[in-house]
Formats: C-alpha cells, structure tokens, sequence
C-alpha cells in the first residue's frame, strides 16, 4: 500500500496542478481574479466534504475546540508574519501555500490513520483519499502561481503530502488509533486553517482590486468546479 498510495497522491496533485494550468489560461484574467477562483475551490473542498465528514463521522464538541484552537493559532500566525511584511504581497502568497500545506496534512492525519486501520478491506477509501487531492493540487498551483516560490518548492511540496498521508496511513495499520476525539481536534484545526486562508489569505485581499461582481463569479466557479470534481469521484 506505502509505495501505489504515494505515487497514486502525487499523481492526483500533479493533476490538479496540470487542471489549475488549464482553468487559468481558459479564463486568463488577472491573478487577483484567479486567487478569487482558488478560494472558490477551497469553500467547495471545506462545504462538500472536509466539514460535512468532520461531523457525522467524529464528536462535534472536539470538532468545534480544534477550530476555535485553529483560529486563534492562525490569527497569531497571521499578525506575526503580517507586522513584518505588511506592504508585501508575495509574501503574504507564499505564507498562504505553506499554511495550506499545514491544513492538508493536518486532513491527512485521521483520513492516513482511517485508511491505515482498514487497510485490507477499503479500497473505496483509498480511492477517495486520492481524488481528493486533485483540487488540492488545483489550489496550490494557483496559489504557487501567485507567490516567489520555485518550481522545486511546489514538487517538494507534493512529495511531502504524498509521503505523510502514507506515513500516517502506515502508522494506523502498526498502531490502531481510535481515540476519535484527537482525531476530530485534528480535523477542526484543518477546517479552520483552510478556512482562514480561503477567506483572509485569498478572497478578501482579492476583492479590494478589481470588480467585485467578478470576484463572487470567480469563487462561484471555484466551488462549481470542486463540486464537479467530487461528483466525479
């Protein structure tokens, strides 16, 4: 499972990247409205799947502390880095792709330990997991696209997704896990992370520049083209 699990992730980020490459040129706009789509994709990631699963399959109280703990982590984070680089755009995008990376692997963390404890009869799982890093692939190259980063730092980037999400699922078929307590923390610090960098990270700054009836365009279209992606897997 390590090795086709692995190169199955990079494959669906790779893909998504290749997809966010076409969805750009298609609608070859500026960034700002292309950031705007990003955050689109990742309301589509956050309201048809990440949250919906979070509360019918884990404790809703330990749901709701993580993202409280997720928020105040993030808003601290935020100011931290902000106060240094206020008038600094470029950075403000690549804090974003690493704060993303952070919200996927903390995702990765109880999906990894679920696979891992299933491993012999859930194909269906492991299937899904890998879909579903296709709009995660979509977002961080748009995201990528929008930052100083190198093409070296994306790759790493989808290297380290893919070699977590095989280590935790490796760690739950050694060491079942099922305090789901934990885990719905987890899944609540995840939510609350893509949720700051959707709204605070890329839609917000986005709509102060340019025609904000675009803007709501751009992210109805995000969360459309999430939702095809879902649909199809």
């Amino acid at each position: 499972m390590g090795i086709s699990l692995s190169l199955s992730v990079f494959f669906a980020l790779f893909t998504g990247s290749f997809l966010s490459l076409l969805i750009t040129s298609w609608f070859n706009v500026k960034i700002d409205y292309i950031l705007s789509l990003c955050a689109g994709v990742l309301c589509g990631v956050l309201f048809l799947e990440l949250i919906p699963h979070s509360f019918s399959d884990y404790s809703s109280v330990s749901v709701v502390i993580g993202i409280l703990i997720g928020l105040s982590v993030m808003f601290f984070i935020d100011k931290l880095i902000h106060k240094h680089h206020s008038q600094n755009v470029i950075v403000d995008k690549t804090s974003s792709f690493y704060f993303l990376i952070l919200a996927i692997t903390l995702h990765n963390v109880p999906a990894g330990i679920a696979l891992g404890n299933h491993a012999e009869h859930n194909e269906h799982l492991f299937q899904l997991l890998v879909f579903h890093h296709i709009p995660e692939g979509i977002t961080l190259m748009m995201i990528y696209i929008a930052s100083s980063l190198k093409i070296h730092h994306l790759f790493a980037s989808f290297v380290f997704l893919s070699v977590s999400l095989t280590s935790f699922a490796l760690l739950g078929s050694i060491l079942p896990f099922s305090n789901v307590q934990y885990l719905g923390m987890i899944l609540g610090v995840a939510i609350s992370t893509m949720g700051y960098i959707t709204i605070f990270e890329l839609f917000f700054p986005s709509l102060k520049k340019g025609y904000r009836s675009f803007h709501w365009l751009s992210l109805l279209s995000g969360i459309f083209i999430a939702a095809i992606i879902f649909i199809i897997g």
